[in-house]
C-alpha cells in the first residue's frame, strides 16, 4: 500500500522532511518525497497497519508551521522519492518531541535548556553551567516572584522578566488559554502564536487584561515561550505572562548564543486568515531557491544571496567571495517574487513600498516587459509651503488652512516651525507629514512610526475615508493632508483617524488593481516592502485576495532576503543579456 501525504506549503527549510523520516523510521516504512511550487509529497510505503501507526505518529510529531497551509492523504499506485534531502541549518524553537522530553520528570532531558535535536535547536556557543536545573530554576521563579523581576538570557536574547507589565516590551504567555484570557485573540492568531516558528504578534487588550493589571496600554507584541528558558520558568512558576524589557549583561543566567530576530507576523481578515511575516529571520534564513548564475552575490541590508551548481542560497551570515551586485529595492524585491513563483510568463501587477527607499507599483507583462505604473515622488521644504499649495487649489483647500490656524493654533504653528526634511520617501513620507500636522512629532520619521503605531493599535476595522487621488502618473500629496486635517478638525481621534490613513491608501491600491484589470486582464499582484506591516499589510492583503491571487516572499519575511535574492536575479538576467550581445 503507498500513501501520499500532500502538504501544502512554499517552505523548503526541511521541517516538515526531517520530521516525516524520522517518523517513518520510528514506524519502520519506506518513505520519499517530491515537491513542486506550493507543495511537499511524502509516499509512504508499508502495510495498512503500519502506514496507520505512521499517520497517528505524524499527527503527534508534526508541529504547527506558519508556512504549512493544508495537509492531505491519498492512496496512490506510484512510490516516488526525488532524493530531497540537502536542507539549510536555522535556529528554531523546540519541536513538540523535545518539548515533551524537557517537560518530562523520567526523561534524561528534563528541564535541560539545551536539549534539541537535527530539527529544532539554537546555536548556543557557550553554555552556562547548571548542575541541578530543577533547583537552578525553581529558585529563579522564587525570585521573579519575590523581587517582581530578574534577568536572564533567552535563545532569543537577553530580557529582564517582570511581572509588571507597565515597560514591557514583548508580553510572553505560559499558553494560549493564558492569551484568550487577557488579550482579543482569535483562531488565526491562535494558530501564528502556536506555531513552530512562534512569531510575535500584536495583540490588542480586553477588559480583563485592564481590569487585572490596572493599565490601559491598547495593545502587546505577544509570544509563547520560544526556548526552553522561557519553557522552564512558565513550568515551574504559577505566572499566566510575563513582560520581557530588552537588556545588556543579564545578571540571572548567562550564556552564549547566537540570536536571530524574532519573527513578526500578521494574521489577516481574508478568508483563510493566511499569516505573513513582515520581519525577523529565526526559523526562516537561510533558505534555499533555484539556481541562477555563479560568480554574483546579490546583497540587501546584512542579506546575501548565491547560486552553486545545484541552488540558491538566502543567507545573513556566510557568502562566498563573489562579486557584490545590488539593485534597487522596489526592482529588487518584485524580481525576486516573480522568480521565487515563476511569474516572468504572466500579467503581474507589483506593490512595492519601502521606508528608506523609492515607492513603485509595477506591471509586468510578457508581452510589454515592465512597466512603472505609478510613481509616488513628492518633496517640500516646510508646511508653509504645504498650507500654501492646499490654500491655492480651490475655495475649500483655503477655508480648510484658515479654519486650521483658528481652530487648531498650537498644531498649526507647531507644523510651521517643525523640520521636515528628510531622506525618506513616498507614501512613508506622505504618512509622516500627515503626522507631524497632527501634532504626533516634530519629524517625518518619528511621526510617521507613530501614526503607524496608532493604526496597528486602534480598536476599529473601518476608520474614515482620507482621499488618495492621482495627478498624472504620479500620486497628489495634498488630498491626503487636507482630508486628514479635517477629520482631525471634526473630532476624530488620533487612532481611528492613523486608521483611516492607512486603510484608505490599501483600498486606493485595490481599486488600482481592479481598474487596470478590466483593460487588462491581471493573474495576481506582487506585495513586497519594508512598508508592508501591521494593519496596512493586512488591508491590502486582505482587499486584494479576496478576488485575486497575491504572491508576497515565499516562505520568507515581507522585506530583508528577497531583495538579496531579487538582486541575484536581475544580475544574472543582466550578465547573461550581456554574454549574448
Amino acid at each position: 500500500m503507498i500513501l501520499k501525504f500532500v502538504f501544502e506549503t512554499p517552505s523548503r527549510v526541511g521541517i516538515i522532511e526531517k520530521i516525516s523520516k524520522r517518523v517513518a523510521k520510528k514506524v519502520g516504512v519506506k518513505i520519499g518525497f517530491d515537491r513542486d511550487l506550493e507543495n511537499i509529497y511524502a509516499y509512504i510505503e508499508g502495510d495498512e497497519k503500519d502506514i496507520e501507526s505512521f499517520s497517528r505518529e505524524l499527527a503527534n510529531e508534526l508541529p504547527l508551521s506558519i508556512f504549512l497551509k493544508s495537509l492531505n492523504a491519498e492512496v496512490v499506485e506510484e512510490f516516488r522519492d526525488e532524493k530531497i534531502d540537502e536542507f539549510p541549518n536555522i535556529s528554531l524553537p523546540p519541536c513538540p518531541k523535545c518539548l515533551r522530553e524537557f517537560k518530562d520528570i523520567n526523561s534524561e532531558h528534563y528541564l535541560d535548556i539545551y536539549h534539541h535535536c537535527e530539527v529544532c535547536g539554537y546555536d548556543v556557543r557557550e553554555k552556562a553551567d547548571i548542575q541541578n536545573p530543577k533547583e537552578f530554576f525553581s529558585a529563579l521563579v522564587n525570585k521573579l516572584k519575590e523581587n517582581g523581576k530578574i534577568s536572564i538570557q533567552t535563545m532569543n536574547g537577553a530580557y529582564e522578566l517582570s511581572q509588571n507589565l507597565e515597560e514591557a516590551q514583548i508580553v510572553a504567555a505560559k499558553d494560549l488559554a493564558s492569551i484568550a484570557k487577557y488579550f482579543m485573540a482569535f483562531e488565526g492568531d491562535a494558530k501564528a502564536l502556536a506555531s513552530i516558528e512562534k512569531p510575535l504578534v500584536k495583540l490588542k487588550t480586553n477588559l480583563e487584561f485592564k481590569k487585572t493589571f490596572g493599565l490601559s496600554i491598547p495593545a502587546f507584541d505577544v509570544k509563547l515561550p520560544d526556548c526552553l528558558v522561557l519553557e522552564a520558568i512558565f513550568e515551574l512558576g504559577d505566572f499566566e505572562i510575563l513582560g520581557l524589557k530588552k537588556c545588556d549583561n543579564p545578571q540571572d543566567l548567562a550564556f552564549d548564543v547566537t540570536v536571530e530576530k524574532t519573527p513578526m507576523a500578521v494574521v489577516t481578515d481574508s478568508v483563510k486568515k493566511d499569516i505573513l511575516l513582515y520581519e525577523g529571520d529565526r526559523g526562516i534564513i537561510p533558505t534555499f531557491e533555484k539556481v541562477q548564475l555563479s560568480g554574483i552575490l546579490g546583497v540587501y541590508k546584512q542579506y546575501g544571496a548565491y547560486s552553486d551548481q545545484k541552488r540558491s542560497v538566502i543567507d545573513n551570515k556566510n557568502f562566498p567571495n563573489f562579486e557584490k551586485k545590488e539593485a534597487k529595492p522596489a526592482f529588487a524585491g518584485f524580481y525576486g517574487v516573480l522568480s521565487q513563483w515563476e511569474l516572468e510568463e504572466k500579467n503581474i501587477m507589483g506593490f512595492c513600498f519601502y521606508k528608506e527607499d523609492e515607492s513603485k507599483i509595477f506591471i509586468n507583462s510578457p508581452k510589454f516587459g515592465l512597466v512603472e505604473y505609478i510613481d509616488f515622488i513628492f518633496k517640500f521644504e516646510n508646511f508653509e509651503e504645504i498650507f500654501a499649495l492646499i490654500s491655492a487649489m480651490n475655495d475649500t483647500g483655503k477655508k480648510l488652512i484658515q479654519n486650521f490656524a483658528k481652530r487648531e493654533p498650537e498644531l498649526f504653528e507647531k507644523a510651521l516651525k517643525a523640520d521636515i526634511s528628510s531622506n525618506k520617501n513616498g507614501i512613508y513620507y506622505l504618512w509622516g507629514l500627515i503626522g507631524v500636522v497632527l501634532g504626533f512629532a516634530d519629524n517625518v520619521e518619528k511621526a510617521a512610526d507613530k501614526l503607524l503605531k496608532y493604526a496597528n493599535e486602534a480598536m476599529t476595522k473601518k476608520g474614515p475615508r482620507i482621499d488618495y487621488k492621482m495627478n498624472g502618473n504620479n500620486l497628489d500629496p495634498l488630498w491626503a493632508i487636507r482630508t486628514a486635517m479635517s477629520f482631525h478638525m471634526a473630532g476624530v481621534d488620533n487612532y481611528l483617524l492613523s486608521y483611516g490613513v492607512i486603510e484608505s491608501f490599501a483600498e486606493f491600491l485595490s481599486n488600482n488593481y481592479d481598474q487596470v484589470n478590466k483593460e487588462t486582464p491581471l493573474d495576481g499582484a506582487i506585495i513586497v516592502g519594508d512598508l508592508f506591516e501591521g494593519e496596512f499589510l493586512n488591508k491590502i492583503y486582505s482587499y486584494i485576495d479576496k478576488n485575486y491571487k497575491v504572491y508576497t516572499p515565499k516562505a520568507l519575511p515581507i522585506s530583508g532576503a528577497i531583495e538579496a535574492y531579487g538582486s541575484l536575479v536581475i544580475n544574472t538576467n543582466l550578465k547573461k543579456n550581456e554574454e549574448k550581445n
